[in-house]
C-alpha cells in the first residue's frame, strides 16, 4: 500500500513538473508581432511621394492634379465604399458640401396656370433653394418671384425612388431666398419649382440650386486621425496658390503620425550623428564610462610627476588604448 501510494505521487509530481515547464515555455514564447494594415502601409509610401512632390515641384499647380489623386484614394481607401455608394466610416450629413444651380428669367405670372420651371439634377441633395438677385441686369432691378410648388423625384441609396409635389406658396423679395427641405438626403435628386412673377410687365430672374450634403467622418474610424490630416494637405493642394512651406509642413507632421515613424526618425537621427562624431573625432560625455575617465585622469595626474611616473603614464596609456580599441576583423 505504501509502495502503491509512493509510485501514485511520484507520477503525479512529474505530471505537475511537466505541467510547470509547459506554463513556463509558454509565459516565455513572445508574442506574435501583428500583421502591418496594408492601407497605412500604402498611406506611408504615398505620404512620402506627396513629400517628394512638394520638395522637388518648380511648379506646384501643375502638380496639383496628382496631388490630389494620391489624397482622394487614400481617403476613399479609408472610409470603406460599400456597394450601395455609403460608406462603413463616414457619413453624409445636412451641411453644404456644394450646390448645383441654374438661373433663369421669369416671365410667367404668378395667376396663371402653368408657371415657369426650373429643373436641375444633383447627387446626395437635401435642400432646394430659390435665390432672387438684387439686380436682373447691370442696370434694370429685379422683382420679387412667387414659388408655388416643389416637385422633387429622388433615388434613395436603398434603390427606392420617390415623386412629391411641396407646396410653398410664397413670395421671395429681390436679395433674399426661400429653403425648402427635403425629408432624406437623396443619392441622386431632381428638382423642378414652379416659378412666377406679379405680372406681364415685371420679369424676374431667379437662380434655383440643390444643396448637397457633405461626407463627414465617423471619429470612432481607427483611421479618423490619418484621414484628418490627409484632408488638411488636401486644403493647402487645392487652393489657388499652394504654398510650399505649410504643405512640406504638415505632409511632414502626417508622416510622423504613423506607428513608428517617429522611433525610426530618431534612430536615423541618432546614427548620423555618430557618424559625425566618427569622421570630426568629436568626444562627448557619453562617449567613455567612468573607469575609463578616472584611468585618463590618472594618466594625466602621473605625467606631471617624476620621471618615473611619466614613464608608468605613457606604459598605462598604451596599454588603455590597446584595451580600448576595436579588435581587428579577420580576414
Amino acid at each position: 500500500m505504501i509502495a502503491v501510494t509512493f509510485a501514485t505521487m511520484k507520477r503525479r509530481l512529474t505530471l505537475a513538473l511537466l505541467l510547470l515547464s509547459a506554463v513556463s515555455a509558454f509565459a516565455q514564447t513572445p508574442a506574435a508581432t501583428p500583421a502591418p494594415d496594408p492601407k497605412i502601409t500604402t498611406l506611408g509610401s504615398d505620404l512620402h511621394a506627396l513629400a517628394r512632390i512638394a520638395d522637388l515641384s518648380k511648379n506646384l499647380p501643375d502638380s496639383r492634379q496628382v496631388l490630389l489623386a494620391i489624397i482622394d484614394a487614400n481617403v476613399e481607401s479609408m472610409r470603406t465604399r460599400r456597394d450601395d455608394g455609403t460608406y462603413q466610416w463616414a457619413s453624409l450629413q445636412r451641411e453644404e458640401a456644394g450646390r448645383v444651380s441654374d438661373e433663369k428669367t421669369i416671365e410667367r405670372v404668378s395667376t396663371e396656370q402653368e408657371l415657369r420651371y426650373v429643373t436641375i439634377s444633383a447627387p446626395n441633395a437635401y435642400r432646394v433653394l430659390v435665390t432672387v438677385p438684387p439686380k436682373r441686369s447691370l442696370v434694370s432691378a429685379n422683382n420679387r418671384v412667387y414659388i408655388r410648388n416643389v416637385i422633387v423625384d429622388s433615388t434613395g441609396f436603398d434603390g427606392k425612388t420617390t415623386h412629391q409635389e411641396i407646396p410653398v406658396n410664397a413670395w421671395v423679395n429681390p436679395g433674399d431666398a426661400n429653403g425648402t427641405a427635403l425629408p432624406d438626403i437623396g443619392k441622386s435628386v431632381k428638382a423642378t419649382a414652379e416659378l412666377g412673377v406679379e405680372s406681364g410687365e415685371k420679369r424676374a430672374v431667379a437662380e434655383v440650386a440643390l444643396i448637397q450634403a457633405k461626407l463627414v467622418d465617423d471619429p470612432n474610424s481607427p483611421y479618423f486621425p490619418a484621414i484628418r490630416r490627409l484632408l488638411q494637405i488636401r486644403d493647402i493642394a487645392a487652393a489657388k496658390e499652394i504654398q510650399r512651406g505649410p504643405l512640406k509642413s504638415t505632409i511632414d507632421e502626417a508622416l510622423l503620425s504613423l506607428p513608428g515613424e517617429l522611433d525610426k526618425r530618431a534612430a536615423e537621427q541618432a546614427r548620423a550623428l555618430e557618424d559625425r562624431k566618427v569622421a570630426n573625432g568629436t568626444i562627448t560625455p557619453a562617449d567613455a564610462s567612468p573607469d575609463v575617465v578616472k584611468a585618463i585622469e590618472e594618466v594625466s595626474r602621473m605625467l606631471n610627476g617624476t620621471l618615473q611616473e611619466q614613464s608608468d603614464a605613457r606604459a598605462k596609456l598604451q596599454q588603455l588604448i590597446e584595451t580600448l580599441h576595436p579588435p581587428a576583423t579577420p580576414q
